[in-house]
């Protein structure tokens, strides 16, 4: 007789809460009570308060308004650390705005959160990010977000320019020779250091050179500025620098946003040159005979190297730029980052000539295979355009009456089965419902094209390799209007890289031999 096992009755498994975390950034204005801690304690903790569905587990409230960057939010990385730990199931947040304000990091933790299970809700925008259309969306919405961090960023430097105008900004970066007054915030002389100041200008002064002055230094093991050993840079720069006279020049450098900091200023921004902003350690006669010095140590000693890779080559390796040097008439280019300094970089040296093929090369592929290249980019935004705009809520709307038109049709086409109507009357109302359908494909397919710069950029790309000749003249063409900058990588690979991030590479060795 076969066995029965008697499986005893238990109790339905009650679903577990979802575990929500709150995400905010809090001002630091003890002013604000809108934006403190505690009223978004407050609003976030009386959300779910009374929730059957949803449980807070922790609020995470970074301050102040600077949202560029994440690394510097030390509880956004704790939130993260939760969700990758498996602790929350759903991120809660006020507005895009307030989670990033840089498009790229904003969409790279949400499909992060997504591969881990955990949704995210922007309050403000009504996203869920449960709602698969959505990534568009935030695409667009992080954009906005990221306009507004500019618009911030842009106050912010005004503001400091002012000061700069004005002479009421203190010095962020103390020079070798000062100290900062704690009550004031002004430069002060730090007299130790001071003497070594006077005593580089005296050297220089006196005859010895730059790198004779660093290797005595050195010698006498006196600290450098910098912790490491005196160096050419570092003796040069000090010869250079107004602050030994009592001046400042503000904004030598200039930083553009969500771009590279601490670029040297050719006079892309305005800078402010304020005369006797503090104590001197170096009298204004002096500094002008280093100057005059140096003036005529820099008066050219022969013909200078006209090169189209001129401020173009730059170091795979290290980022600096390549320097060319011209060994009996064998002009060949490294890295400019080698000579005088404590950890030179050893990427590889390149021939002129090579140099000159490889881009040659180049030219001819794009002019032979670029039509097809530049056309497939050229598709493929026009195919996202078109898909944006047919995000917006007219073509939703559009695309909702074709999927009406369509069941409509179904429902006849159940209709005539069952007999329920006749042939000729179904017939007559298909025939208009498709009329209607292709009616509305057709205001989908009408809706404006738009040419946004980069299209506008790559179709030029493609004309100007399309008119391609191999002549010198249309060398210089490519060089000056499509190259942003060529790098040498020390795998021995040339990267050339065009206009909006298309990059074209040659191997070196394929061209060594010619």
């Amino acid at each position: 007789m076969a066995k029965i096992a008697v499986i005893p009755k238990t109790a339905r498994t009650q679903n577990k809460k979802v575990r929500v975390a709150a995400y905010c950034r809090v001002s630091t204005d003890h002013n604000d009570q809108v934006n403190s801690y505690d009223a978004q304690v407050r609003y976030f903790s009386g959300l779910y308060s009374n929730s059957k569905t949803e449980v807070l587990v922790d609020i995470y409230a970074d301050e102040g308004i600077s949202g560029t960057s994440v690394e510097k939010r030390t509880e956004f990385g704790r939130l993260m650390e939760d969700c990758r730990a498996g602790k929350i199931d759903r991120v809660i947040t006020k507005s895009i705005s307030r989670f990033a304000r840089n498009t790229k990091d904003c969409l790279q933790y949400i499909r992060e959160l997504k591969g881990l299970g955990i949704t995210v809700y922007f309050e403000k925008e009504n996203i869920d990010t449960a709602r698969l259309s959505d990534e568009m969306m935030i695409t667009v919405m992080g954009g906005l977000a990221q306009e507004e961090s500019q618009s911030i960023s842009n106050n912010v430097r005004w503001t400091f320019q002012r000061a700069m105008a004005s002479g009421t900004l203190r010095h962020a970066r103390i020079p070798y020779g000062y100290l900062k007054d704690d009550k004031t915030g002004n430069l002060v002389i730090d007299p130790e250091k001071a003497m070594i100041v006077r005593r580089i200008f005296d050297m220089y002064i006196g005859g010895m050179g730059i790198k004779r002055i660093a290797v005595q230094l050195n010698e006498e093991g006196i600290p450098s500025p910098t912790g490491i050993q005196w160096n050419n840079i570092t003796i040069n720069k000090m010869l250079r620098q107004e602050k030994y006279i009592g001046d400042t020049l503000w904004q030598k450098t200039y930083s553009e946003f969500m771009g590279k900091k601490y670029q040297t200023n050719y006079g892309q921004q305005t800078k402010y040159y304020l005369r006797d902003t503090h104590p001197a350690i170096i009298s204004r006669e002096d500094f002008a005979k280093v100057a005059e010095i140096k003036k005529k140590q820099a008066a050219p000693k022969g013909e200078l190297i006209v090169s189209p890779f001129r401020k173009k080559l730059i170091c795979g390796k290290c980022g600096h730029s390549y320097s060319s040097s011209n060994y009996l008439n064998n002009l060949s280019w490294h890295c400019g980052f080698r000579n005088n300094v404590p950890a030179p970089c050893d990427n590889i040296t390149v021939r002129d000539r090579t140099l000159h093929f490889a881009f040659r090369a180049m030219c001819d592929k794009l002019h032979t295979h670029g039509a097809k290249i530049f056309g497939t980019c050229i598709h493929e935004l026009k195919r996202l355009h078109k898909a944006q705009d047919n995000n917006t809520d007219e073509a939703t709307q559009v695309r909702k009456e074709i999927a009406e038109l369509k069941d409509k049709k179904h429902r006849l086409s159940k209709l005539l089965t069952k007999h329920f109507i006749e042939p000729e009357q179904y017939s007559a109302q298909v025939y208009e419902i498709d009329a209607q359908i292709r009616m509305l494909n057709r205001k989908l397919e009408k809706s404006p094209e738009k040419k946004d710069p980069i299209t506008l950029r790559l179709e030029e790309l493609a004309e100007i390799f399309e008119n391609y000749d191999g002549s010198e003249k249309a060398q210089a063409v490519v060089m000056e209007t499509a190259v942003q900058k060529i790098m040498v990588c020390e795998d021995g690979t040339i990267h050339f890289q065009l206009l909006d991030g298309l990059e074209f590479v040659e191997r070196i060795e394929t061209y060594e031999g010619h």
